[in-house]
């Protein structure tokens, strides 16, 4: 097994082992939501970015069927998404930027570190400095979608108040 399919395979169980563990029940709605907004505005970003020749993946789990790795697109940057909202603190502007910040601090880490050191990620025209702006602005992006889908429960409504 190459190093790039062992890092994807890593992604995968860490990334199913963390939902086992770390989503807690109350927040299922909330997590599952932001995942899947942050899963459409990322994986339409990086088609784009794949487009315009700033990215590229030359090791990828569906060679034939797009040219985005699967993995880190639709699993890993919205699973990070997911645990941003959901854990997000819920008082202070400069506490959620600095969290937000973290966030996307680490994930660029990340990000860097398996295209430094993998043939999954390739920056062409491309650096960790637009991949920290371009996750600060899907991270947001997703955040304020998810409130205003959420607000005030008009979406959903109490398992106690149904009937």
């Amino acid at each position: 097994m190459t190093l790039e399919r062992l890092v994807l395979v890593i992604i995968w169980v860490i990334s199913i082992l963390a939902i086992i563990l770390f989503i807690p029940k109350h927040k299922r709605r909330e997590a599952i939501m932001s995942f899947f907004a942050c899963q459409s505005i990322i994986w339409v970003n990086s088609m784009l970015h794949v487009k315009y020749g700033l990215l590229s993946f030359p090791v990828r789990e569906f060679p034939k069927a797009t040219e985005v790795l699967f993995t880190t697109e639709y699993m890993m940057y919205p699973l990070m998404g997911a645990f941003y909202y959901i854990y997000e603190p819920k008082s202070g502007k400069l506490l959620r930027l600095f969290y937000l910040a973290g966030c996307i601090s680490c994930l660029t880490v990340i990000d860097t570190i398996i295209s430094t050191y993998t043939n999954l990620i390739k920056y062409t025209k491309y650096s960790w400095f637009w991949t920290w702006i371009d996750f600060f602005l899907i991270f947001l992006l997703a955040n304020v979608y998810c409130k205003w889908f959420f607000k005030h429960g008009a979406f959903y409504q109490d398992r106690r108040t149904a009937r």
